[in-house]
């Protein structure tokens, strides 16, 4: 393996692929945000969006302004501002390096391809040809011998079918007939991630819904003697078992890469995969994700959690000097989605903590801080908890929601349920229950939609 270490990309680079529409090409050019807005009147006008005098702007070159409020407005749904800086915004162009190589493994309509830039995999597939009897899927691949373990992330999925996939493989040939792991990540629809094996005589499957998934999101998988474990995770740290696959591999060297399959397309559809990393070469450390502090109104904030007891929750970050008063809270989410499975005991009316391994340890909440959570009860006394390797979510109570106007969906995460919205100083102002006001640059929004 270490050979590969000139070869695998430093991840970290970022890239965005281009706009097909004549408003992402004014994106390109001009720089700023790119929306959609919606107004009662019936009016729909997609532009670059702005506030100007309290009011929404949106508009483009040579058109005349939408000019709007908020009080106006149906629903406003805002792209992530890029920089105008061409070079951060080049496609995925470049040919594989060595020693990569890729093919299409079994039959399909159009044969697939692939690019590559600072580490970024563009690869496109299209369906499996009427007459192939295997699934077929675009493979992006190196030989390794041994054991070992492969993970990448999902950042884009062209297909919206909800059987496309894309993700990760180890396979012991090339070709349909041979032994092959497929793990993909589902984007749309409820699939979420799909485990498949197959053998020489065929294979099988095992999924984990995940509804509320949304991209980017990591595979993995280890393989160990003959067998071979599938793992996933919403940031590359904080990992979940799948299955594991007990003696498929049997031959000592076998390739490892990338896979993209698409059920139905009319042509060629593009997956972006990024962060690969075999055996531990390749790619760069990532940041954990953010906790999710769920009020009881129903509203939940992507925020750093600095400290907590039973009286207070201070955060940090974007967050930085606000406290919630602890009463406010339902539940702390360390890993999300949550399971679908969980959802009767951290929406219940039983105190405690679910732990990674699924069980629900009750007890009262006691304090968190430097990562670690301490809980306690009267049969079990005071016991701590890494939130990082053994922590889901944190309940403290059950949810009350609090009728509200607007839902507002940021960038990082968080999600408003707002009684009042209003534009003071080029920023969107919120009245939050359980937070009072919520102040946002028009940057961080994703979507501000009035609720029905």
């Amino acid at each position: 393996m270490a050979m590969l270490v000139g070869f695998l990309l430093a991840a970290g680079k970022g890239f965005a692929q281009a706009e097909p529409a004549e408003t992402g090409k004014r994106q390109l050019e001009d720089g700023g945000l790119v929306g959609v807005v919606e107004t009662r009147e019936g009016v729909r006008r997609q532009g670059l969006v702005s506030i100007v005098d309290n009011t929404f702007s949106v508009g483009g070159a040579g058109v005349a302004p939408l000019v709007t409020t908020p009080e106006d407005i149906l629903s406003l749904t805002l792209q992530q501002k890029v920089s105008g800086n061409r070079e951060e915004l080049a496609p995925v162009t470049g040919a594989l390096p060595a020693p990569w190589r890729n093919r299409d493994l079994g039959r399909t309509l159009v044969p697939g391809k692939v690019r590559w830039r600072d580490g970024a995999f563009a690869v496109s597939v299209s369906p499996r040809a009427a007459d192939e009897r295997f699934d077929a899927f675009h493979l992006v691949y190196l030989p390794v011998k041994g054991d070992c373990e492969i993970q990448a992330r999902v950042v884009s999925a062209g297909n919206e079918d909800e059987d496309s996939y894309a993700g990760i493989v180890i396979c012991d040939g090339t070709t349909p007939e041979n032994r092959k792991a497929v793990l993909g990540v589902h984007p749309h629809g409820e699939k979420g991630v799909n485990f498949r094996r197959w053998g020489y005589q065929g294979g099988s499957s095992t999924g984990k819904e995940l509804p509320a998934l949304k991209l980017p999101y990591w595979v993995k998988l280890v393989r160990e003697g003959y067998d071979v474990t599938a793992y996933h995770s919403p940031d590359g740290r904080r990992w979940r078992m799948l299955k594991v696959s007990a003696g498929r591999m049997r031959d000592e060297q076998v390739y490892v890469g990338l896979a993209v399959g698409v059920a139905k397309s009319n042509g060629l559809s593009e997956a972006v995969i990024d962060r690969v990393s075999i055996n531990g070469e390749g790619s760069a450390e990532v940041e954990p994700m953010l906790p999710h502090v769920v009020l009881r109104g129903g509203s939940r904030l992507a925020a750093e959690v600095l400290r907590a007891n039973r009286t207070a929750f201070h955060l940090g970050g974007r967050w930085e000097g606000r406290t919630i008063t602890a009463p406010q809270v339902a539940r702390l989410e360390f890993f999300h989605p949550l399971p679908v499975e969980a959802e009767p005991l951290v929406e219940g009316d039983r105190p405690g903590l679910l732990l990674r391994s699924g069980d629900f340890s009750e007890g009262a909440f006691e304090s968190l801080e430097d990562g670690k959570l301490r809980i306690g009860s009267v049969l079990l006394g005071s016991r701590e908890h890494s939130i990082l390797d053994e922590a889901d979510c944190l309940v403290l109570r059950r949810g009350a929601p609090v009728p509200a106007r607007y839902r507002v969906e940021t960038h990082s995460g968080s999600v408003l349920l707002a009684q009042g919205v209003s534009l003071q100083e080029e920023q969107l102002v919120l009245r939050v229950a359980g937070l009072g006001e919520a102040r946002f640059r028009l940057e961080e929004l994703k979507l501000l939609r009035v609720m029905e």
